[in-house]
């Protein structure tokens, strides 16, 4: 029996329904029959993660989290990716039996990283930032010379981008011109997807042969296409 991918969505929808559709791009079989395994549970509910993190009510998201994750083990997933990385702030806390089974994206953004020497803008939300949920990890030290933090006005700017823009599915290519934009003020050529969203970003980028012109460390499609080797369970998974 194949191995199933459960995909723990909602965070927003319109990311979690786009890496289900990156998968697919890089996963189709020669038939039907012989393509990837997935449960989408997407749960738009899940209270807003930087909200929860900013006012120190997190007894609610962490509730519900652990509750979407128990959700995908009943429907028979033997892994999860979370397409959210700022809940995975919340991990540490969440029983181990169901941790066992999550491809931690942070880790995985992490393991990219060390491999390269340039140096990454971070584009993630102010609830991240806020909780240093990169700073805080064990590995931390190992990437920091080579990641770039946006200055506080620019990372406010960004938040408001990713909630009144990008999940709201407003993405036309003016947006998408920030790349440049911060290219040059920053002066990197690579970055870092450090909120799923940002995946969709990167999708309408590469469709206009943007990859080309930059790199993105984005875990979603760091999964989607190496499928088989973390749905099958050969590299190493949250303890």
């Amino acid at each position: 029996m194949k191995q199933v991918l459960g995909i723990l969505g909602g965070m927003g929808p319109l990311a979690s329904a786009e890496f289900l559709k990156t998968i697919y791009d890089f996963n189709i079989g020669a038939v039907e029959q012989e393509s990837p395994v997935c449960i989408l549970y997407s749960d738009p509910t899940i209270p807003d993660r930087t909200e929860a993190i900013r006012n120190g009510i997190e007894g609610v998201l962490l509730e519900q989290f652990i509750g979407a994750l128990e959700t995908l083990c009943r429907l028979g997933a033997d892994k999860i990716v979370i397409a959210c990385v700022t809940i995975h702030y919340l991990l540490p806390r969440v029983p181990l039996s169901l941790r066992q089974k999550v491809i931690s994206l942070v880790d995985l953004i992490i393991d990219e990283i060390v491999t390269t020497h340039e140096r990454h803008l971070l584009l993630c939300t102010s609830g991240s930032r806020k909780a240093r949920l990169f700073q805080n990890q064990e590995r931390w030290p190992l990437i920091e010379p080579q990641v770039v933090l946006m200055n506080d006005g620019d990372q406010c700017l960004l938040q408001d981008l990713i909630q009144k823009q990008i999940k709201a599915n407003h993405i036309h290519d003016s947006l998408l011109s920030c790349f440049d934009e911060l290219s040059k003020k920053y002066e990197v050529d690579s970055f870092i997807a450090g909120c799923t969203e940002i995946h969709l970003l990167v999708r309408r980028l590469t469709e206009r042969g943007g990859e080309a012109k930059y790199r993105f460390v984005d875990p979603l499609m760091t999964v989607a296409k190496d499928l088989k080797r973390f749905v099958n369970g050969t590299v190493p998974l949250l303890q």
